[in-house]
């Protein structure tokens, strides 16, 4: 386990430049995305439901963004759970997704990203669809996507019975610990920390 932690670890060189090295790589920081239904025009802004916005911050944990995902997608739970384990909350949006394209759409996307679609001005329409100001210009076509994270947390607090508090940035409270749960997933958290030290 020691050996498996010790590659999995993260050195930070250049932080300065925003620059990482990460198992002999370097790579850009900071990577935002959102979790978009490509047929539907639906998008879900992960800071809005108690996420953070890059990849492995949305997942490795009960409310991450890849629990949500599951919901959308389980067909079999469309109008209420069928069995032990099921989702038992029946909600609109459980199985909702189920059939459609769907993809997470970076800040860093290419055109070449998204087969037959532009992929950087959907993270840009996508953007502005769930910004609550109209400050700078926003692309043509954004009002096309519906920002569904306030349904998300309905949904998520239902089936988990949690609260969300906060504005733009939500936190996620569990009532019976009033314990807030983490918005990085386990190895950003150790990132973080690390960072911090």
């Amino acid at each position: 386990m020691v050996a498996v932690r010790k590659q999995r670890r993260v050195c930070f060189v250049h932080i300065n430049k925003l620059k990482i090295k990460q198992l002999g790589k370097e790579i850009s920081m900071g990577q935002y995305h959102y979790l978009v239904n490509l047929d539907k025009k639906q998008v879900i802004q992960p800071c809005q439901i108690g996420n953070g916005m890059k990849l492995q911050e949305q997942i490795g944990w009960a409310y991450s963004t890849a629990t949500v995902l599951v919901m959308l997608l389980a067909a079999s739970n469309k109008h209420g759970g069928r069995g032990s384990g099921d989702f038992y909350v029946n909600h609109p949006l459980v199985g909702s997704w189920a059939g459609d394209r769907i993809a997470f759409v970076g800040d860093y996307a290419a055109s070449t990203d998204l087969p037959g679609l532009d992929a950087p001005l959907i993270y840009e329409q996508c953007k502005a669809a769930c910004s609550a100001t109209t400050k700078g210009d926003r692309p043509p076509g954004w009002e096309q996507w519906t920002n569904i994270s306030p349904q998300v947390r309905e949904m998520m607090a239902a089936e988990f019975h949690i609260q969300y508090t906060g504005k733009g940035w939500f936190d996620i409270v569990e009532p019976r610990t009033k314990k807030v749960s983490p918005k990085l997933c386990p190895d950003m958290a150790e990132i973080r920390s690390a960072l911090l030290n």
